[in-house]
């Protein structure tokens, strides 16, 4: 029974991701964004228990790739496709199809970027490519932004057009050889890890400045917008 927690864990992933596209079909988009919020927890939680339970298996490393390639690759593409789709834009120019084959590029490449993962060793301190599941918690940040702060921000140009198209340029960073932040840190050396630890700390003062202004719900879109900037940042000046 010990050696199959980690999979149920697991699959509860892939559940949750399943049921986010039904809710997205229904336009509950809040719904589809909280379940892949957690699938997320179940993503993290599947790989420490296997590690602590020391029940790590082949069946198990497949079956997460699976689970996250439709948590984390389908799923918000799919959520992606039926917000964009509120705009006038596509149903009035009749490119819905093309919009819904061009998302499909986001699990693709997913897809790639789990296979690589499985069959390429990568340094524990970085990651080659952008995760999957950072991409899908930078995917529905920015969704859900939009659709629940009606500022000036999100309201430049046409946003519902703007939206699948920095998604989709962000997709591509899965399958890039640029190095992203990884937080499985072996010690706490400061020189070691000083990326981290100045994402974290400016993470930190930003959480500070939206209890103040009273916009913490900000958090997640603006703590990943920092994650991909440091990440990208420290390509250049390592």
């Amino acid at each position: 029974m010990k050696k199959n927690i980690p999979n149920i864990i697991t699959s509860m992933n892939l559940l949750l991701g399943w049921t986010s596209i039904y809710f997205a079909y229904l336009g509950e988009i809040d719904w589809a964004v909280g379940l892949i919020l957690l699938a997320s927890l179940f993503d993290y939680l599947d790989g420490f228990a296997a590690r602590k339970l020391n029940v790590q298996s082949a069946l198990g490393t497949q079956l997460d790739s699976f689970a996250d390639l439709v948590t984390f690759g389908i799923a918000p593409a799919v959520i992606v496709y039926f917000v964009s789709t509120l705009s006038l834009f596509f149903v009035e120019n009749g490119i819905e199809l093309w919009l819904f084959i061009i998302l499909g590029f986001i699990p693709l490449l997913g897809a790639i970027r789990l296979a690589r993962f499985n069959t390429v060793k990568e340094e524990s301190s970085f990651f080659i490519g952008l995760p999957i599941p950072a991409f899908a918690l930078i995917t529905i940040s920015l969704t859900w932004t939009y659709l629940e702060y009606n500022s000036w921000i999100v309201n430049i140009a046409n946003y519902q057009v703007f939206l699948p198209l920095t998604i989709l340029l962000i997709s591509f960073l899965m399958v890039s050889k640029w190095k992203f932040i990884s937080l499985k840190i072996k010690n706490l050396n400061f020189k070691s890890n000083k990326v981290i630890y100045i994402w974290v700390i400016s993470s930190i003062i930003c959480l500070v400045l939206l209890i103040i202004f009273g916009n913490i719900f900000l958090i997640l879109p603006i703590v990943l917008f920092l994650y991909l900037l440091f990440s990208l940042i420290n390509n250049f000046v390592s």
